[in-house]
């Protein structure tokens, strides 16, 4: 499906001329990004991914040459464009803008300034209106906002998505983004957009995988840098002196090509496999491989169970085969508590936060051991707190099918993992449990001792 990446990208991303197919043109492109004038609004460099890679791959107090946040900047603005003026691989140009990952116009309506129409409809800007305060114009969960609420918004650059009907370490589909966009994220920051018509939530929908998708691409690049050895990661210089080579020659014309030195034939192979591993079949189709075809990995979820509601007969047998697995085979209440108020592990955290505080001298709980790190822009470590199942309050949707995936797959970014070990009536009955717990009086209930040797087992 993923086919002939690296022409498709020439055409889409790197458009210096209409004919635009010869290696000399994409040296060109490469050369000149980064020398035109920055525009108003900019994607903001990793850097704490990039200290992240310092820190595991060099000495202490060694960074990597200045060279590379330039290198890299460039890569990724030939493929992605800018915050006004968005690219995508693939999209062949304005007359076959639609995709299977996304389409330009949606990419247009939601990147760029807030413009509207003389009727008040919106015409580009709906990220900046709607997300940017929390999220960032990079999408990295660092916006103006960022560090006064809680939780943090998200960070899309690590490519996790905690609510979604597709298992751990799988993309989610456009159903699931779609469904965090209208009704929102109870007990976070996150509103509902369910006001805004459905051609502008699919534009912000496809607006947030392109900033997932360019900012996965740009930690690919970064990791790169440790077994680089100061070498660049497009070396220029191997085709510096190549002279273009046209793919279109007219038949029968006598000395139309001329043979290539050796040398020069060699460097250009060389920066051939070099452009191939970033943006042809390497880095950048590893990152879009996981965005095709979502849907075919969504989790199945069986019929609601009758019994499920609170007057069915078999109601309370139900929630007391629940209970027994929240407290045994379900493992539940070494996180949640014994009293399932979210206190049994205070002390972990999300993977955005994993990301850099397991980085060498990094004490999550001792400030002065990452300053660098909060220079670098990244937010002040906060554990993460199991959910206090006693409040009805549910991120990822409060309905017995949604509570269903979350035991089923987990919660992709957290320490809740997926319930491998339990069947689907097993699932079902820890949901009536949960469903059950905030009309107990937990005051009133003595909990269940959690059982340590079904728990070893």
């Amino acid at each position: 499906m993923l086919t002939d990446v690296r022409d498709n990208l020439i055409h889409a991303g790197f458009n210096c001329t209409l004919r635009l197919l010869s290696l000399a043109a994409m040296v060109c492109a490469f050369t000149l990004v980064g020398c035109e004038k920055s525009p108003e609004a900019a994607f903001r460099f990793n850097e704490v991914e990039l200290l992240k890679q310092e820190k595991a791959s060099l000495s202490e107090s060694e960074h990597f040459p200045e060279s590379y946040r330039q290198e890299i900047g460039n890569i990724v603005t030939a493929v992605f464009g800018t915050p006004d003026a968005p690219k995508f691989p693939f999209l062949l140009g304005e007359e076959d803008d639609a995709h299977e990952y996304m389409s330009l116009d949606n990419l247009k309506l939601a990147a760029g300034p807030v413009v509207e129409d003389t009727d008040g409809k919106t015409v580009s800007g709906l990220y900046r209106q709607h997300c940017s305060h929390c999220h960032g114009i990079t999408g990295d969960g660092a916006g103006p906002t960022a560090d006064s609420l809680n939780p943090y918004p998200r960070d899309f650059r690590l490519g996790k998505f905690k609510f979604k009907a597709t298992p751990l370490r799988q993309a989610p589909t456009d159903q699931d983004l779609t469904r965090v966009l209208r009704n929102g994220v109870q007990g976070s920051s996150m509103p509902s957009f369910r006001s805004l018509p459905d051609s502008e939530i699919q534009a912000l929908v496809d607006y947030v995988k392109y900033l997932t998708i360019r900012g996965q691409f740009e930690r690919f690049l970064i990791a790169e840098l440790s077994s680089l050895d100061g070498e660049p990661l497009l070396d220029l210089e191997l085709v510096k002196n190549s002279p273009p080579n046209s793919t279109e020659q007219d038949e029968g014309s006598e000395g139309a090509e001329e043979e290539e030195d050796d040398s020069n034939a060699e460097d250009r192979e060389a920066f051939e496999e070099q452009l191939d591993y970033l943006i042809g079949e390497g880095l950048l189709e590893t990152v879009l491989s996981r965005w095709v075809d979502t849907e075919d990995g969504l989790s199945e979820v069986p019929e609601v169970p009758a019994a499920i509601a609170a007057g069915h007969a078999d109601h309370a047998a139900l929630v007391e085969s629940g209970r027994q697995l929240f407290y045994a085979k379900g493992n539940c209440a070494t996180c949640h508590g014994e009293t399932a108020m979210g206190d049994g592990q205070t002390s972990t955290f999300d993977d955005w936060t994993n990301n850099w505080i397991k980085s060498a001298g990094v004490d999550p709980f001792f400030e002065e051991t990452y300053q660098d790190f909060l220079a670098a822009g990244a937010l002040k470590p906060r554990p993460i707190r199991p959910r206090n199942l006693r409040e009805p309050i549910y991120r990822g949707g409060g309905l017995p099918e949604d509570l269903y995936l979350r035991i089923l797959n987990g919660i992709e970014g957290t320490p809740m993992p997926a319930g491998a070990t339990l069947n689907s009536d097993e699932i079902w009955a820890l949901v009536a449990f949960v469903k059950a717990l905030p009309f107990e009086n937990a005051d009133e209930i003595k909990p269940m001792k959690v059982n340590e040797k079904a728990i070893a087992r």
